[in-house]
């Protein structure tokens, strides 16, 4: 199992001694919800489904290279990195599994950040930059505390965002005009818990899977991450002994230059 795929397995064990046996059996139960939904549900009505078909659409037919995750709860600041490494590690390929090229373009560049930091930092590149960039907004309804008008001024700037980016806003100073027409999903869950928290992993590596068989491509490999662990164990020797050389002349010379600067 892929380490990326590996939540499940023991290695959450340590996941589980953080939130308790039943805390980890409800992340457990709320993917199994999402699995079976998946099998069960008609192609209409499947979350997963939907969504790998958007991403698809918006990578392909629109052209789109690079997919933001916008989640607005702090809890979640994490998420981007984990389904960066879902996403990108699953479907970085560009050769079938029959071994003939793709025809299309596969994985976009994943990232993001938490909504409540990120809006001050790279949403003006989203509504007025030159690139559209796709972008999945993550809500929760019920807040894990009692600062109520506090969660409605965030949950204004959720909706607000995703507005904005779809309808834009013109203005006589061209320099003040938002285009718009920038797609968006937005995601509600009622509340964060283990259950929640474990449908919303699950849905995305369902939607990942139904790409890569879109695709025809592996979603469970890596072969291009263990090419640079090789090199890097290739290399260690000569890092640890000046008498030792790369072989690639650039990596020599950068070599060359580490060494002088160690002395």
């Amino acid at each position: 199992v892929g380490g990326r795929y590996s939540l499940w397995s023991s290695v959450g064990f340590a996941l589980q001694l953080a939130i308790g046996r039943d805390g980890f059996g409800e992340l457990l139960a709320g993917a199994a919800l999402m699995d079976a939904h998946v099998i069960q549900a008609p192609l209409q009505a499947n979350l997963p489904v939907w969504h790998a078909l958007m991403g698809a659409w918006n990578r392909d037919a629109l052209g789109h290279a690079s997919h933001a995750i916008l989640p607005y709860d702090e809890r979640l600041a994490l998420l981007p990195d984990f389904l960066q490494q879902l996403v990108m590690e699953s479907l970085g390929k560009s050769v079938c599994q029959d071994g003939l090229r793709v025809g299309l373009p596969t994985v976009p560049v994943v990232w993001g950040g938490a909504g409540t930091s990120v809006q001050h930092s790279f949403f003006q590149a989203l509504h007025q930059g030159t690139d559209v960039v796709p972008a999945d907004f993550i809500g929760v309804v019920r807040p894990a505390h009692h600062h109520a008008e506090n969660h409605r001024v965030l949950l204004a700037n959720l909706l607000a965002q995703s507005q904005a980016l779809a309808n834009g806003a013109p203005a006589d100073d061209p320099q003040k005009a938002y285009p718009g027409n920038r797609p968006s999903s937005l995601f509600l869950l009622d509340e964060l818990t283990p259950h929640s928290l474990g449908a919303l992993l699950a849905m995305y590596e369902h939607s990942v899977y139904v790409q890569s068989v879109l695709w025809g491509i592996n979603a469970f490999d890596q072969w291009g991450v263990e090419l640079g662990k090789r090199i890097a164990g290739e290399l260690l020797p000569a890092v640890a002994d000046d008498g030792i050389q790369a072989s690639d002349p650039i990596t020599r010379a950068l070599l060359s230059q580490i060494r002088d600067r160690r002395r």
